[in-house]
């Protein structure tokens, strides 16, 4: 679920990423990808770098979440780059990683990148708060060892 709405005035870059997030990650609809970027697409945060890396991501995320909601909390245009800064609200219900379902409730940012060329994403880059999240999953930490110097 994608809570803005997107105005009629917004730019047709930034309505492109809105939607894109909408469709494909609010609605982990990774078979959708493909209106949204291009042929050459080159994906810099999933592997491999490109189109079936970032479905897959999508895949995993909506394996292990449920409920997801992805709240676009800003939004910031600039020449041919669009940036988000994402809250993530979601239920862990399958595995995550070799993080077995837990049934906690994450709350999580991410900072997404979007580059657009002629109404396609071209590029995606991501920054996700994963310590956050593997807080959130697994509160307490096991420690293996301690460090000596001697």
């Amino acid at each position: 679920m994608l809570t803005t709405i997107i105005p009629p005035h917004v730019s047709p870059n930034v309505r492109l990423v809105k939607t894109f997030m909408q469709s494909v990650w609010s609605d982990m609809n990774p078979d959708l990808l493909g209106q949204f970027v291009s042929a050459s697409f080159v994906d810099h945060a999933y592997s491999p770098a490109d189109k079936a890396g970032h479905a897959n991501m999508v895949k995993i995320f909506s394996g292990a979440f449920s409920q997801a909601k992805h709240i676009i909390e800003q939004c910031t245009e600039q020449d041919d780059r669009v940036v988000i800064r994402l809250r993530i609200k979601a239920l862990h219900t399958g595995q995550f990683r070799d993080i077995a379902a837990t049934g906690n409730t994450i709350d999580v940012t991410q900072y997404r990148t979007f580059r657009i060329v002629e109404g396609l994403i071209v590029e995606h880059w991501a920054l996700f708060d994963t310590a956050s999240l593997l807080r959130q999953l697994q509160p307490t930490v096991v420690v293996a060892g301690t460090c000596t110097i001697k």
